[in-house]
Order: C-alpha cells, then structure tokens, then sequence
C-alpha cells in the first residue's frame, strides 16, 4: 500500500513539474494584460490637454534625438547613449509602461517600455533603441523587440505564426493603432537595412531571436499602418 502511494505522490509532483510552466505563462499573461489596464486607467486621470501635450513631446522627441543619434544597429548591443537621451527627453524613468502592444490570432497583450535592455525584456517588450518611438505617423519606423525562450512568459515565442494579413495594434497614449502585417524576414544580427525608415511610410517590425532557443539570427515580422 505504501509502495503505490510513493508511485502516486511521484507521479503528482510530475504532473505538477510539467504544468507549471503552462499555469506560469497564463499567470503572467494576466499579470502583464492587468499592468497594460493600469497605464490606461491612469491616462483617465490626464485631462485631454496635458495628453496632447505629452504627445506632442514624445513626437518632437521621436524626430530630434533619431535625427541626431541616428545609425540602427542590433537590439541586444550597447545603446544607452539613445536609450538615456530619449529618457531624458521624455521626462521618463525606465521602469515606466510607454504603450503597449495587442496581438489578437497570439491572445497577447503586453505592455512596451523604452529601451532593450535585459531587465526591460525580461519584463516587457522593448522599444529598440534608434528606431522611431511607437506613436505612428510618417516617416517613422519603430522596432519592437520580445523575448523568444523564456519559460515562464510567452511575450514573442510564437510570432512566427503571424502571416501576411494578419494584424496587430499599438496602444500609444491617446489611440490605437492598427498594423497588417507584410512579410515574414530572417536576418544575421548586422543585417539591418530593413529596420530603416521608408520615406512617407508608417512601419512597426517585431524583433525576436531565431531559431526557437537560440540568438545567432533575428525573426523580424514587419507591418504597416492600416487606415
């Protein structure tokens, strides 16, 4: 009798291993989607004047300091130079939420921090440094980088099922934007005349390691403004 309940306590704490992963990534995705929740809500708290204010900044922020630093080079390099200058701009600290990205066929919601950092990955996804700040408009193009292997937290494993028509949203401070997706690339980490500014274009690429597990290539999925 002791003999099957040792096989049965073995057999749940299996289980119990197995699962784990699955329940964290559903927890976190229910973290992640009340923190994009809160950033909403406290817009609701700004009146329409100081919301236009603030984006009004961050456009003029967006024009001047890519202008001045301008040159993309890969998201995991050194890039604080831009990263502080853009802070600095803003008014911001690096911790806080900057807008948030929706993928509906992935059922994501997650919130979108400046920079690209490891500590800004392993808790969001990142606005890459040198590309434009995801806001929209003209002349911009804004790369938004997500971890690929993390155990715990889907953020961009599987946006590699995101095919030409698919779409995905920005939520900035004031709207929502609507991106279709355009092509699927795969590119060496020096590769980055793609993730340049197209004139007159409105573009958001999602930047993830490739292949699944591993850092040598980067999966880009590029989209363009609908409407």
């Amino acid at each position: 009798m002791m003999k099957h309940k040792g096989i049965m306590s073995l057999f749940i704490v299996g289980l119990l291993i197995m699962a784990y992963p699955h329940i964290a990534q559903i927890m976190n995705n229910f973290f992640q989607k009340n923190q994009v929740e809160e950033f909403q809500s406290a817009l609701k708290n700004l009146s329409d004047d100081e919301i236009n204010e603030l984006m009004e900044q961050a456009q003029s922020c967006n024009k001047e300091i890519y202008y001045d630093l301008n040159g993309f080079r890969d998201p995991w390099g050194d890039h604080q130079e831009k990263l502080t200058a853009f802070n600095d701009c803003l008014g911001l600290d690096e911790d806080e939420i900057f807008g948030a990205i929706e993928i509906p066929k992935l059922k994501l919601m997650i919130p979108i921090y400046l920079g690209s950092s490891e500590e800004v990955l392993s808790k969001g996804i990142g606005q890459v440094e040198g590309s434009s700040l995801p806001l929209g408009g003209g002349n911009t193009h804004t790369v938004l980088a997500g971890h690929r292997g993390m155990g715990t937290k889907a953020m961009f494993r599987n946006i590699d099922e995101l095919n030409e028509g698919d779409v995905f949203y920005i939520l900035t401070m004031n709207e929502t934007l609507t991106y279709r997706v355009i092509n699927q690339e795969v590119i060496y980490p020096h590769e980055t005349d793609s993730l340049e500014i197209v004139k007159d274009k409105d573009l958001a690429t999602l930047l993830t390691c490739h292949p699944y597990r591993h850092n040598y290539q980067r999966l880009l999925i590029h989209g363009e403004r609908d409407g």
